[in-house]
């Protein structure tokens, strides 16, 4: 892993485990991608933004705190490893996986444990979804800049603040959460989510005009060689497609496919039809036939 890749991976890693709910974690990610969220600031041992949620307008004031390390432990992190240049690389922007390492850094922890993380926002409600917009909008920050974790954590040597978007109000986008730029969310929670919403499902914005009369003759290209049905046929079996079709989208008509009752049907439709044939496809017959036709022609009729 990268230096820039292990700092986002750290704090997603770690912010994924205290919020401890993939539902949350899900809605973070969508609100924060429709530019739910402003004056994202970090300082040391905290993060804090203003977040509007997709469904409510009024905003949130969500902040992340973790503790920093202590006068005892910077001194320790100071004098661990002298000839690593990881305090270099952070100066300049970067976050070596070496501090990963308790043993590079004098047994100090450079990440906090996940229950060592507390959430606050002004929403009445913690973690909401503006802890988990927050959250990923740190997650980003990290990718550009992974040293700003060495300032939440609060460690000796850390980057000053000279980048603009320290703490702005235009809104803070991205489609990058974790260092495959993917969200991995379980599909059941990413229903339970969905089906909750109070957002309405997107529909058509257009209403289908369903004639009533038959649908008209379409341009029959060459016949198809014998023994296809003739030009005639295939007309009447597109009519009897298109009136099935029609049914279903009105009132959600569904055909009865019962395999001798579809072809009973199709014989009173088909012009042509050959009733020895399809005596002998049913097994029965043609008298048996004549009588199963006569029986059906009203219900056909019908439709």
């Amino acid at each position: 892993m990268t230096s820039n890749a292990w700092a986002t991976h750290t704090w997603e890693t770690l912010l994924r485990a205290a919020v401890n709910n993939e539902a949350l974690w899900l809605a973070g990610h969508n609100d924060l991608s429709a530019g739910g969220l402003t004056h994202l600031s970090l300082e040391c041992g905290r993060a804090c933004a203003t977040a509007t949620d997709r469904h409510h307008t009024t905003p949130a004031h969500p902040t992340i705190t973790m503790p920093v390390l202590t006068d005892t432990q910077r001194a320790t992190w100071q004098s661990a490893a002298p000839s690593c240049g990881h305090r270099q690389a952070i100066r300049t922007g970067k976050f070596p996986e070496c501090l990963s390492n308790p043993a590079h850094t004098g047994g100090v922890p450079t990440q906090p444990a996940p229950e060592e993380i507390t959430f606050s926002c002004d929403c009445g409600t913690s973690p909401c979804r503006h802890i988990a917009t927050l959250a990923h909008a740190v997650t980003a920050r990290l990718a550009t800049w992974p040293a700003d974790f060495s300032l939440l954590r609060g460690l000796p040597e850390h980057p000053p603040q000279q980048r603009s978007d320290a703490s702005t109000d235009q809104p803070v986008t991205t489609t990058r959460t974790t260092p495959g730029g993917k969200v991995h969310i379980p599909a059941h929670h990413a229903w339970a989510w969905y089906r909750e919403g109070v957002e309405p499902p997107l529909l058509p914005t257009f209403t289908v005009d369903l004639a009533d009369g038959p649908p008209p003759d379409l341009p029959m290209q060459a016949p198809p060689p014998a023994p296809a049905p003739e030009p005639e046929q295939i007309q009447a079996l597109v009519h009897d497609a298109a009136a099935q079709a029609r049914s279903y989208l009105r009132d959600a008509t569904r055909l009865d496919c019962a395999r001798h009752d579809d072809v009973l049907r199709l014989t009173t439709r088909v012009p042509g039809a050959r009733l020895p044939e399809v005596a002998e496809h049913l097994g029965i017959d043609i008298a048996d036939l004549r009588e199963q036709i006569s029986a059906f022609m009203p219900t056909a009729l019908r439709r």
